[in-house]
């Protein structure tokens, strides 16, 4: 049962009921945000998950609520909140979708982290975690890779209900540190690890494209978003709204 005051994500899936945490008082019933008009011819963009095999519609965040996110910045580089911002807007200017910065947190990056915390952030969906780290922390840092990212799921019955509602993005502080250091556009060369991470977070996977920020090395130097990228970025702004 709801508690006073609490309206509780609910839905009918193949003949069960499911309960989510209390819908946010920030959430509407409408999107917030608007993705770029119109369409691309460009097919080069592949999505974490879709509803089916025969369904290409992808899993995605609910438009109708901001993703909301909290900042881990153990080894945060100089300059880290600007650099996280102006990711972030990319993407909202890609998507419609509508981040929220909570603010910082001593939150740990892990792996498998869960869709919900409720001894550190209570009865909802966990914020999304970004963590400026080290290699030493998470060994999936190493070498060439600078960042790991990608979404949390809801559970579901029924394949037409999933969503994304949490998340992770983490990043090698000393290494972006040095990136962001290079007299030759190393700003914007730190940024677009930053987008790219954003990217996987909000339901983009890595493409055979050099032409595309999504490629796995980027070893093209793309700074921005290419026309594949902005299509799925675009068609992943225009995810189902849950709330009630």
């Amino acid at each position: 049962m709801a508690g006073a005051g609490y309206a509780y994500d609910r839905w009918e899936a193949s003949g069960s009921l499911i309960s989510g945490p209390p819908v946010p008082d920030d959430a509407q019933s409408r999107p917030l945000g608007t993705p770029p008009p119109g369409s691309s011819d460009s097919t080069d963009y592949v999505f974490m998950s879709t509803l089916s095999r025969a369904d290409d519609t992808p899993v995605a965040f609910d438009p109708c609520r901001p993703i909301h996110v909290v900042v881990n910045t153990a080894q945060a580089p100089i300059g880290a909140d600007r650099l996280l911002a102006e990711a972030m807007q990319r993407v909202t200017a890609a998507t419609g979708l509508v981040f929220t910065v909570e603010g910082e947190t001593l939150e740990p990056p892990r792996a498998g982290r869960p869709n919900r915390d409720v001894a550190r952030y209570g009865n909802r969906w966990s914020p999304v975690l970004v963590a400026w780290t080290e290699p030493s922390v998470v060994p999936e840092l190493t070498g060439t890779i600078a960042g790991i990212g990608g979404p949390v799921g809801a559970p579901y019955s029924d394949p037409r209900d999933q969503r994304w509602v949490s998340g992770i993005v983490y990043l090698d502080g000393p290494a972006i540190a040095r990136v962001i250091a290079r007299p030759n556009r190393g700003w914007e060369q730190g940024r677009a690890i930053v987008m790219h991470e954003l990217a996987h977070l909000v339901g983009l996977t890595h493409v055979d494209s050099r032409a595309e920020l999504m490629h796995a090395k980027n070893d093209a130097g793309i700074l921005d978003f290419g026309a594949g990228d902005r299509e799925g970025l675009r068609r992943l702004g225009q995810g189902r709204c849950f709330t009630r």
